[in-house]
């Protein structure tokens, strides 16, 4: 056991030497810090400004419904430089954050206007996620994918927790408004550090094709077909379908997370619990790298149950640093599982085909989270949070029997084991 806790651990060490992996590391941290930030503050100023429950559930709803169109991106991540794709996000990003400051300066500045820029940045940041993807395993080994994964979780989830941590301080101090100023030099910094990245070229790209450089829209369809067969005849298809309930049930329970915060202890906890379940995505994305070498079967689903237990003891126990705690242990599962399918993926899906594979697996998740959210919250007027939050708690463990019982799920092997390209062929 002592064993594989080192040789784990010098794993995860000998991940971080790699200094293309480090540069891109800051730079996705810097660009999620300056996400995190944003959508504090965007919230703020949206309830701010009306008052409204409903816009700022309204808010949501545009900030995240766009990332649907990820589907789309995916083939063009896959012929564009990933470098310069990279790059013009962020800086597109920062150009678009810089509208609601500069509305304020001249005095135009109202919820119509906070309101639109949200979907124009989403819209902007959906090549970020796609890109980031594709770029890992071209500068990290195969074998080295899974504990990539784990630490770019981390760092990613830390990032998210620092900004939300600091976002409240941060706007009592100098103003929603201000904390805009402070985005845009996020997602500047972002852009020089991920335009560093020295990225190895694909073979179209070295053999002067032109795939990178002309669009062909009969190329293109025929890119997103490949993506949505790959997915449509492998396992990863099913693993698709347990992801996007799982993310169904993650918007479902931030929609009422509010109401079931102020019922128990008010703003100050709604902070709390949405810090713990960072944390705790955390924690497993830290763990996941001691679970590779197990089968994923059988890791998701005993995690599973363990999730929506913790889940729903922080609903129906007593204590509010117990309801954070049990709040914060559920989410380790979900940090593991999140690790080691992504690494599944990297690995078995060959590198052409990568960017649009995951574009549609983000582009499904972006369409089953605002319908969570927009469902979950008319659930919690007509049942209540606590029976809201309770379902979701119950969702988890129905997710574990759809893993138990599909046997290409339930039989799936450890991570580390997927050959490099598998889910080419069904």
């Amino acid at each position: 056991m002592s064993y594989g806790f080192a040789d784990a651990a010098r794993s995860r060490v000998a991940v971080l030497r790699n200094r293309q992996f480090r540069r891109l590391l800051a730079g996705r941290a810097v660009s999620v810090l300056g996400d995190g930030l944003y959508s504090v503050a965007a919230m703020w100023l949206v309830y701010e400004m009306t008052g409204s429950t409903a816009y700022t559930g309204l808010a949501g709803f545009l900030s995240r419904a766009p990332g649907i169109l990820k589907v789309f991106v995916g083939p063009l991540v896959d012929r564009a430089p990933l470098g310069r794709t990279l790059t013009l996000s962020e800086l597109a990003q920062a150009s678009l954050v810089l509208l609601v400051p500069i509305a304020a300066a001249f005095g135009h500045l109202n919820v119509v206007v906070v309101l639109t820029v949200m979907p124009l940045l989403a819209l902007a940041n959906l090549f970020s996620g796609p890109a980031q993807n594709a770029t890992i395993p071209r500068i990290v080994p195969d074998e080295r994918l899974v504990r990539a994964n784990s630490v770019g979780q981390v760092v990613t989830k830390a990032s998210d927790a620092t900004a939300r941590g600091v976002a409240g301080v941060l706007i009592a101090a100098i103003g929603g408004v201000a904390l805009y100023l402070v985005d845009a030099a996020t997602f500047v910094l972002a852009a020089i550090l991920l335009g560093s990245l020295s990225i190895p070229a694909r073979e179209s790209e070295k053999s002067g094709s032109s795939d990178a450089d002309a669009f062909d829209f009969d190329g293109y369809v025929e890119d997103l077909r490949e993506g949505l067969d790959l997915l449509a005849d492998s396992v990863l298809g099913r693993m698709l379908v347990a992801s996007l309930f799982a993310n169904f049930l993650t918007g479902v329970a931030l929609a009422v997370l509010p109401a079931f915060a102020e019922g128990i202890g008010g703003a100050e906890l709604y902070g709390l619990l949405l810090a713990g379940m960072t944390v705790g995505t955390v924690a497993g994305s830290v763990l996941a790298s001691f679970f590779d070498r197990y089968p994923l079967g059988r890791t998701t689903i005993a995690g599973l149950v363990v999730s929506g237990l913790a889940w729903a003891g922080a609903v129906v126990l007593p204590g509010r640093l117990l309801t954070v705690a049990l709040f914060a242990a559920s989410r380790v599962p979900l940090g593991v599982y999140n690790v080691s399918v992504s690494a599944t993926l990297q690995t078995g899906v060959p590198d052409d085909l990568l960017g649009r594979v995951s574009a549609v697996v983000g582009s499904a998740t972006s369409l089953v989270l605002p319908a969570g959210m927009l469902l979950g919250g008319l659930a919690g007027t007509r049942f209540g949070s606590n029976s809201v939050m309770f379902a979701s708690a119950l969702g988890s463990v129905l997710m574990a029997g759809y893993w138990l019982a599909i046997p290409s799920l339930r039989r799936f092997g450890p991570p580390t084991e997927v050959a490099s390209g598998e889910f080419y062929r069904a």
